[in-house]
């Protein structure tokens, strides 16, 4: 595990230092920080390396909910080192630890909590209810975040990871999410999944 960290910290930065970066409608996310509410960062997991990395440069407190499957410990070990916080469980693995310690967060105002909607293992682009549900009955921000590059590689992997290659352009992608206050929250993740889906085919169709 540990020589797989350490090609992964090797790989965020490579990414991180040799690419170029441009941010799309960032202020939703600065919006939100002045907002007096916590919030939380949905992302999907194939696109994680995006919003990560301007994360790490650019929020000096961030809570990432990280699952305690077995793969997933090696990208946990990568973020620890990022300086980011970790809420360790998932949907099927320490969910009432997950939601118990995003109460504790969200107790401060300005507490921000990200979380790969459709980790640890898929399946890929449907998102998992159980923290969208906290975060939408405490009254918190729900932003999105993605990301796309101008040269990447895709990986054969679950999510089809998607790998930025050295020097490219990466585009990094922040929006809003209002759920309706009257959804039943039985219905709330599908309502997520279908939202972030569109917000993903449109900025492929239009090129955004």
């Amino acid at each position: 595990m540990k020589i797989k960290a350490v090609i992964l910290r090797l790989l965020f930065f490579v990414v991180e230092k040799t690419c170029f970066w441009k941010h799309h409608n960032k202020h939703v996310l600065e919006a939100a920080q002045q907002s007096g509410s916590p919030t939380l960062i949905c992302m999907w997991h194939g696109h994680f390396i995006f919003p990560m990395i301007y994360l790490k440069n650019n929020l000096s407190d961030v809570s990432v909910i990280s699952s305690t499957h077995r793969d997933s410990m090696v990208l946990a070990s990568v973020l620890q080192k990022y300086k980011f916080n970790l809420i360790k469980g998932s949907s099927t693995r320490g969910a009432k630890n997950v939601l118990k310690n995003m109460i504790k967060k969200y107790k401060k105002s300005e507490s921000v909590i990200a979380i790969t909607n459709d980790g640890p293992k898929g399946p890929p682009r449907i998102a998992k209810a159980g923290a969208l549900q906290l975060a939408h009955k405490m009254g918190a921000n729900i932003l999105f975040m993605t990301g796309r590059s101008n040269r990447f590689w895709k990986l054969k992997t679950w999510d089809r990871f998607v790998l930025p290659k050295p020097f490219a352009t990466n585009h990094v992608y922040f929006a809003k999410i209002d759920i309706p206050k009257e959804i039943d929250k039985n219905l709330i993740g599908e309502f997520i999944t279908s939202w972030m889906n569109k917000l993903e085919n449109d900025i492929d169709k239009n090129n955004l």
